[in-house]
């Protein structure tokens, strides 16, 4: 083979890794008008890797110097030394020496690989965790959980008491988790999903995206309800609009909706494909910014006309930024969706401030991950080692959704991130810790601050899940002998404020399943210093509920068998019944011992 053939075999196999690139993009660009989403994110990926010297980059040098390597033997197969001229023999010489450089820049690529990559988990814990701060009761003697974390720990400043000494940056102040607690939800996350299901029955092609269902708290006149969207998909099909759902306590209300029509209509979906894709637009428009549809919810606004509303979609962004040796997400305002006459409106807004919108504008996904990287702050070793950090529960009872409720604060009138903690690398369903962080506000680039605040060891809101939703439950039975018989459920357990908590009563369907249909709400104290309430939502569930609010109160406050059901004989009493019995005559015993001392 000549110098020339071999150097332009040698160029072909050089050219392939960014000539795939290249033609790629182009196909996808000018061929697939439905894929704007699929290349930005193939540049985000090579412009925020590639020029900035992290992982990727010398992963893909690796690659393309393997290549080329092929390529040079391919371009050396069959010449042999002393053949050819002395020319063609010179030219041997100069591939030997682009070989020779080709395997050490190979070298420094694989070490570097490793280098940068070893770490690269740690920084993204790093990032995320600058914008963390652990709140302790008494900062000189801190709860079990947080040992780890202040050992070694130095004074810090103003901002800082504490700074952690381990290799994650960490921040430890005095402080509590106020009592005053959150609004409770009106309605259950999986009640509200069936409910929603409702309002696109009539238009094909359209169906409630549950990933986008969200609880909007009272505001601007409205009442506390759930939203989600009605979105399209395929290649015509548009986003239909958004329902909404606002159950009383007089019965589960039917949703109702406002829709993409009239001046309002809209061309695009996010489940549309190639020109009726929402995703393609927005990534066109604002290439360097990406979202996930977890994030996405939908309201309905009022207008002049009374009897119109306007559906409005909101999307909270985030952006790739660098940091150390990889890239990172960070917060990057809300992208606002409407319908102009049958085109897409979207306006981009880098900075929320509390109640300009009725629900988040920070991304709930990314308020979920810092709370994961919780488990950084005190080191590597700590985390892997020694179980540090902590984790929401896995009661069954919540259905899978555990954390992140969107809740508003009573106090400060503040939309928050609220998830309950139990110790990470542990059984037990004891709640220790609360993260927090603002919803309702975000400003492009910055982090919203993740506080963790970690209960005192006496502090009665350190409740064990599975001992109060074994009380709900058997209050529950106690109140309707069937509602468990028939296949009904408890779900959905959220703090309240104190000790108090709420979770939502699903009726069975005739198969004995759950069907989602919300028919109690129960508010609980895990200490039983309150009332226990039960609020029937339908005026006849099934045989044997009472309608309304069933409560009592025994001496020491705790919850009673409503019907003075214990004083029957004991042969008539049902299970549940008795086991309140048995905990109603434990309760009045303490009281009595408590006021009585030696009596």
């Amino acid at each position: 083979m000549s110098n020339k053939a071999r150097y332009i075999t040698l160029g072909v196999f050089w050219a392939l890794p960014v000539g795939f690139y290249v033609v790629v993009w182009f196909i996808l660009k000018v061929f697939f008008h439905g894929a704007a989403t699929n290349i930005q994110g193939w540049d985000q990926f090579f412009m925020a890797n590639f020029w900035h010297g992290h992982f990727a980059l010398w992963l893909f040098l690796f690659i393309w110097l393997t290549i080329s390597l092929i390529g040079w033997a391919a371009s050396s197969y069959g010449s042999h030394q002393g053949y050819g001229s002395r020319r063609e023999r010179a030219g041997d010489t100069g591939t030997h020496i682009t070989a020779g450089v080709m395997v050490l820049i190979l070298v420094v690529s694989i070490f570097q690989m490793f280098n940068v990559g070893i770490d690269n988990d740690k920084d993204a814990a790093n990032f995320l965790n600058r914008a963390t701060v652990f709140y302790a009761p008494d900062i000189n003697h801190v709860p079990e959980s947080l040992n780890r974390l202040v050992s070694n720990a130095k004074t810090g400043d103003k901002n800082c008491q504490l700074v952690g000494s381990h290799d994650v940056p960490s921040c430890i102040n005095q402080g509590t988790l106020a009592t005053t607690g959150w609004d409770a939800r009106i309605g259950s996350f999986d009640g509200a999903k069936v409910a929603l299901r409702q309002a696109s029955a009539d238009v094909q092609k359209v169906s409630l995206d549950e990933s986008t269902v969200t609880y909007l708290n009272a505001s601007d006149g409205q009442p506390a309800r759930w939203s989600g969207i009605l979105d399209g998909n395929g290649k015509h099909q548009a986003m239909g609009g958004v329902a909404e759902w606002a159950p009383d306590e007089n019965s589960n209300n039917v949703p109702t909706k406002c829709e993409f029509t009239g001046n309002y209509a809209i061309n695009r979906a996010f489940g549309g494909s190639h020109m009726n894709a929402l995703n393609s637009l927005v990534a066109e428009k604002y290439p360097s910014m990406r979202f996930d549809i977890g994030d996405v919810w939908g309201y309905c606004k009022s207008t002049s006309d009374p009897k119109v509303t306007e559906p409005i979609v909101v999307i909270p962004m985030t952006r790739q930024v660098n940091y150390e040796h990889r890239t990172v997400d960070t917060a990057a305002g809300v992208v606002l969706v409407q319908g102009d006459h049958g085109k897409t409106k979207l306006t981009y807004d880098p900075q929320v401030k509390p109640g300009e919108l009725p629900g988040p504008a920070y991304p709930m996904s990314l308020a979920a991950s810092q709370r994961v990287d919780v488990k950084w702050a005190a080191g590597r070793s700590n985390m892997n080692t020694g179980g540090f950090g902590y984790e929401p529960t896995t009661l069954e009872a919540q259905a899978g959704n555990v954390s992140e409720f969107l809740l508003r604060n009573k106090a400060t009138g503040r939309l928050e991130y609220v998830t309950p903690l139990t110790l990470r690398s542990s059984t037990s369903e004891v709640i220790l810790a609360y993260t927090i962080i603002d919803a309702d506000a975000v400003n492009s680039g910055d982090l919203n601050q993740l506080s963790v605040y970690v209960l005192a060891d006496n502090d009665p809101r350190r409740v064990n899940l599975q001992r109060l939703e074994a009380d709900a439950h058997s209050y529950l039975g106690q109140a309707n002998n069937s509602f468990f018989n028939s296949g009904g459920q408890l779900l959905e357990f959220t703090p309240v404020d104190g000790d108090v908590w709420r979770a939502f009563g699903e009726q069975g369907n005739a198969s004995g399943q759950n069907s989602g249909q919300v028919v109690y709400r129960l508010d609980i104290s895990a200490t039983r210093k309150i009332q226990t309430t039960l609020v029937s939502l339908t005026p006849d569930v099934s045989s044997g509920a009472n309608t309304g609010t069933s409560t009592s109160t025994s001496p020491t406050g705790g919850t009673t068998v409503s019907g003075n059901a214990c004083g029957q004989s004991v042969d008539q009493l049902s299970t549940a019944q008795l086991t309140a019995c048995l905990r109603e005559f434990a309760d009045a015993l303490d009281g009595r011992q408590n006021s009585s001392p030696g009596k």
